[in-house]
Protein backbone atom coordinates (compact mmCIF):
# COMPACT_ATOMS: atom_id res chain seq x y z
CA UNK A 1 0.00 0.00 0.00
CA UNK A 2 0.98 3.35 -0.90
CA UNK A 3 1.75 6.23 2.41
CA UNK A 4 3.41 8.60 0.73
CA UNK A 5 2.04 9.43 -2.59
CA UNK A 6 4.27 12.42 -2.83
CA UNK A 7 7.11 10.29 -3.60
CA UNK A 8 5.80 6.64 -4.03
CA UNK A 9 6.66 5.17 -1.33
CA UNK A 10 4.90 1.78 -0.17
CA UNK A 11 4.24 0.97 3.39
CA UNK A 12 6.78 -2.18 2.59
CA UNK A 13 9.53 1.23 2.16
CA UNK A 14 9.12 2.30 5.41
CA UNK A 15 8.98 -1.45 6.89
CA UNK A 16 12.14 -2.08 5.23
CA UNK A 17 13.84 1.13 6.36
CA UNK A 18 12.40 0.72 10.11
CA UNK A 19 13.76 -2.79 9.79
CA UNK A 20 17.39 -0.92 8.72
CA UNK A 21 17.04 1.37 12.14
CA UNK A 22 15.03 4.41 11.55
CA UNK A 23 13.03 5.00 14.10
CA UNK A 24 11.59 8.61 13.97
CA UNK A 25 9.15 10.39 10.94
CA UNK A 26 12.27 12.73 10.75
CA UNK A 27 14.42 9.68 10.02
CA UNK A 28 12.17 8.24 6.96
CA UNK A 29 11.96 11.49 5.77
CA UNK A 30 15.79 11.60 4.98
CA UNK A 31 15.78 7.73 4.25
CA UNK A 32 12.96 7.86 1.96
CA UNK A 33 11.73 11.51 1.85
CA UNK A 34 8.83 10.78 3.50
CA UNK A 35 6.01 13.37 4.20
CA UNK A 36 8.36 16.05 3.05
CA UNK A 37 5.87 17.46 0.80
CA UNK A 38 2.25 17.77 1.51
CA UNK A 39 2.99 16.10 4.80
CA UNK A 40 -0.10 13.66 5.03
CA UNK A 41 1.64 10.40 5.37
CA UNK A 42 3.10 11.45 8.70
CA UNK A 43 0.55 10.10 11.13
CA UNK A 44 0.60 6.62 8.90
CA UNK A 45 4.26 6.89 8.98
CA UNK A 46 4.31 7.03 12.76
CA UNK A 47 1.89 4.11 12.90
CA UNK A 48 4.29 1.85 11.30
CA UNK A 49 6.90 3.14 13.46
CA UNK A 50 4.93 2.78 16.73
CA UNK A 51 2.98 -0.98 15.67
CA UNK A 52 6.50 -2.00 14.64
CA UNK A 53 8.18 -0.98 17.98
CA UNK A 54 5.29 -2.49 19.66
CA UNK A 55 5.60 -5.90 18.13
CA UNK A 56 9.29 -5.92 18.45
CA UNK A 57 9.06 -4.86 22.52
CA UNK A 58 6.23 -7.36 22.71
CA UNK A 59 8.50 -10.20 21.33
CA UNK A 60 11.42 -9.08 23.27
CA UNK A 61 8.85 -9.32 26.35
CA UNK A 62 7.70 -13.13 25.24
CA UNK A 63 11.72 -13.94 24.74
CA UNK A 64 11.98 -13.16 28.38
CA UNK A 65 9.09 -14.85 29.62
CA UNK A 66 10.38 -17.83 27.92
CA UNK A 67 13.79 -17.63 29.16
CA UNK A 68 13.18 -17.37 33.19
CA UNK A 69 10.65 -19.89 32.79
Amino acid sequence: MYVCICNAVTDRDILKAIDEGVSTVEGLGEALNVGTCCGRCKSCAEGLIQNTQMKAGYDSDMFQLAVSA
